[in-house]
């Protein structure tokens, strides 16, 4: 091929891909450095969420310190017995750490909410609390309606032995916290995400290979071999070392994470996505 010919077939390939990367529902590719197609595949695979975790905290108060841990030590024995009573399969007490915090009586609550002086030679309450995660495993097994049944069962036998269960956030006395309406009970979660990103990127590569195909066929040159490839997490190390908006942009929008687990507040099939950046030489 001339070089007149080679340059008049290289300014009709970056107009194709200047027309082309603005829609990245259709295509997502780059001019390369080296005469090459650069472009950007995206996998994605579903997974059943194998995993509930509701929270949980434990609370003892008192006027003396003393009087709130042994309150507090109480309810946990109790609640301990409790789930443990519940004998279902996969029911994990997982710790999630202690707090010791004081807190104001309800008539020093009351005056603070009127706008009143606070009397602060009244005693203020003891707390000691302990935060719990409730891990169940192997829900995939369960349809929803059992495991709607099995949530129900913790959730009343929790309450029932004094543990608040629930996200739901603080808020200041007196005034509505809209963040705090919704208390979610329940987070569902994929497990071994690094093993299904593994499909993931196998789909990824394949998008990438038929989006550098189609692009070679419609400037009508011979796709080569792949010159360089990157994953998301090595997607803003390319060998420039500039950072490309682009790639940046696929990867947040398909959530990608490095993880090991994904969560929803939602019962469903959780999307796991990757973004691989391929460049393909020009032959």
């Amino acid at each position: 091929m001339s070089n007149l010919a080679h340059l008049m077939q290289r300014m009709m390939f970056l107009t194709l891909i200047g027309c082309l990367s603005g829609n990245t529902n259709e295509l997502t590719v780059f001019a390369a450095e080296n005469n090459g197609i650069s472009v950007i595949g995206v996998g994605k695979v579903e997974a059943r969420p194998s995993v509930v975790e509701l929270t949980g905290l434990i609370v003892g108060q008192g006027q003396l310190a003393g009087d709130a841990v042994t309150k507090f030590h109480g309810n946990r024995r109790r609640a301990e017995a409790a789930f443990k009573n519940l004998k279902i399969p996969g029911l994990e007490v997982v710790e999630d750490g202690m707090s010791l915090y004081s807190a104001m009586t309800a008539s020093q609550m009351q005056a603070a909410m009127r706008g009143m002086a606070v009397n602060n030679t009244q005693a203020q309450e003891l707390s000691v609390s302990e935060s719990i995660k409730l891990r169940i495993t192997g829900i995939e097994k369960l349809n929803t309606q059992e495991l709607l049944e099995t949530i129900v069962k913790i959730v009343d036998s929790g309450k029932d032995a004094g543990v608040i269960i629930g996200n739901k956030t603080q808020s200041i006395p007196g005034v509505y916290n809209p963040s705090a309406a919704k208390n979610t009970m329940a987070t569902f979660k994929v497990i071994n995400v690094q093993k299904l990103k593994e499909e993931a990127f196998q789909k990824a590569i394949a998008d990438a290979k038929a989006q550098a195909e189609k692009l070679a066929r419609l400037t009508g040159v011979k796709l080569g071999k792949v010159i360089s490839i990157n994953g998301e997490s090595d997607s803003q190390n390319n060998s420039s070392g500039v950072y490309n908006p682009y790639i940046g942009r696929m990867i947040s929008a398909n959530n990608v994470t490095n993880s090991d687990e994904q969560a929803t507040s939602l019962l469903k099939a959780i999307p796991i996505s990757v973004a691989v950046r391929v460049t393909y030489a020009i032959d």
